[in-house]
């Protein structure tokens, strides 16, 4: 019986009839297919070519169909006020239990401060503001993306891009520290983009770009007094991460797991000169896997960013007990919801540091065996959404220093879920405690967590055509970055 009998194929028999011809073409399309399917399966089964290659168009897919899809949130308006616009000005500040800053303090925003009041008329708005101590306006730093656009690239790393990227509209500054003599050193985010890490400039004062390194710098970089630059940095790649978390008994496997991501990002805590030059770079990943903390893996938020460092920054010169040295370097690290104590000289991870805090920003170091932090999802309806933490490593004890009790109303519930900033005064009596996605800082006094001082960021856009007609009648409330002493 032939293979075309109908009583062995009448399905087959009536498609080839209504489709006269195109059998042989069906059959081919479906022989493709199948092969398709196999070398699929064969690449996924034994990571061959071109299996790295569809990993990463994957992971770039979906980084930019989420920066997409969070445009809105990314623009840094909030929401408008019940303030006319003619007040953004005169309520900007509000000082409850002073009269008086710490110190003077310089503000960023997520698209620049002041943009909107023409304080820098021949630039994007203004990078950063400086305010007095009495909260009166000071020097302002102008932004001018082109121009960094332009400048000296030290390091120029690719990026994989969605269609009509553009420099001035698709990258913001994210973070900021001051040289001695007045320039910035700022990170900045990108959007559409993969990664998101958008490299690191230093500007002067008229906001002159000296250069730029288009690298995966990101977060917030800090100036030691030696004018070297500690950075968070990223290494794109480099494979899938397996964690084997004790030596095998005798007969026995050891337990292992690895990260449910192929090529995880790594984070660097990377040292700059003035110059932009790179002088070391540190694998926090690389350090977690080779310390006894690396189980905590199992717990990150995220295995494709599974440390998301946010911060970092030298222990002073008082750090002692609990094993910590002057000069050993704190990173946070969110999506672990922990901080990391590096050693000084090996540049091995010590100790790593969990408890009731929760995607934690800004970990620095106060005194002795203390630290503070911007706890973003650790507060309660008694400690508030998003608080000020001390935690003491040498009793074991966490403290929420703000809010409290004596906290004002307005101020019991600020919310900040994915940005937030902590800054110290130079006499460590204060701290600048700045709920990013409320647009508002917090001056706090550390010995009773009193607030002091609230600065909001509202803006007058009546003549700012792409929002809304509300504009016109009331003040907007915009994202705020950071809020840092000057010392």
């Amino acid at each position: 019986m032939s293979a075309a009998s109908p009583k062995t194929r009448p399905g087959l028999r009536r498609l080839t009839a209504a489709l006269p011809g195109k059998a042989p073409l069906l059959l081919f399309v479906a022989a493709i297919a199948l092969l398709i399917f196999a070398a699929g399966v064969y690449v996924g089964l034994h990571k061959a070519f071109p299996y790295d290659l569809v990993v990463a168009a994957r992971k770039t897919a979906a980084t930019l169909i989420e920066s997409r899809a969070d445009d809105d949130h990314i623009s840094g308006f909030l929401r408008f006020t019940d303030l006319a616009p003619s007040q953004a000005q005169t309520h900007r500040w509000e000082f409850i239990g002073a009269d008086r800053l710490a110190a003077p303090a310089l503000f960023l925003s997520q698209w620049g401060m002041d943009k909107f009041d023409a304080r820098c008329p021949d630039a994007s708005g203004c990078i950063a503001v400086e305010y007095g101590a009495a909260g009166e306006p000071g020097h302002a730093y102008p932004y001018r993306p082109e121009a960094i656009e332009a400048a000296p690239r030290v390091v120029d790393l690719p990026y994989e891009q969605s269609p009509g990227f553009s420099f001035r509209a698709d990258r913001y500054p994210a973070g900021l520290s001051r040289y001695a003599n007045g320039d910035l050193l700022v990170t900045f985010h990108l959007r559409h983009s993969f990664p998101f890490a958008g490299g690191a400039a230093r500007i002067d004062r008229q906001g002159r770009p000296l250069w730029f390194r288009q690298d995966y710098s990101h977060h917030v970089p800090h100036i030691n007094a030696d004018g070297a630059a500690l950075v968070p940095g990223l290494r794109i790649g480099g494979g899938p991460v397996a964690v084997t978390l004790k030596e095998a008994a005798p007969g026995r496997e050891a337990a292992q797991f690895r990260l449910a991501c192929e090529s995880p990002n790594r984070d660097l805590a990377r040292v700059i000169d003035g110059d932009g030059r790179a002088l070391e770079e540190i694998d926090l990943l690389q350090a977690l896997l080779e310390s006894p903390y690396a189980a905590a893996l199992r717990h990150t938020s995220n295995p494709c960013d599974p440390l998301h460092l946010n911060s970092l920054e030298p222990l002073g010169a008082n750090a002692n007990g609990a094993g910590l040295a002057p000069g050993d370097l704190v990173a946070s690290l969110r999506n672990l919801s922990a901080f990391a104590i590096i050693d000084r000289d090996s540049r091995r991870l010590k100790r790593l540091v969990r408890g009731g805090f929760f995607m934690q920003h800004s970990v620095k170091h106060l005194e002795g065996a203390k630290f503070l932090m911007f706890d973003n999802w650790g507060g309660d309806d008694a400690q508030g959404a998003s608080r000020l933490l001390l935690v003491d490593l040498a009793e074991g004890s966490e403290t929420t220093l703000f809010p409290n009790a004596a906290t004002p109303e307005p101020l019991r519930n600020l919310f900040s879920m994915y940005r937030g900033h902590l800054s110290i005064s130079p006499d460590r009596r204060r701290a600048l405690c700045t709920f990013s996605d409320e647009g508002k800082s917090v001056e706090v006094r550390l010995a009773d967590g009193a607030a002091l001082a609230v600065f909001t960021n509202l803006r007058d856009i009546s003549r700012w055509e792409p929002f809304s007609a509300e504009r016109k009648t009331r003040a907007a409330l915009f994202n705020l970055q950071g809020a840092y002493y000057l010392r």
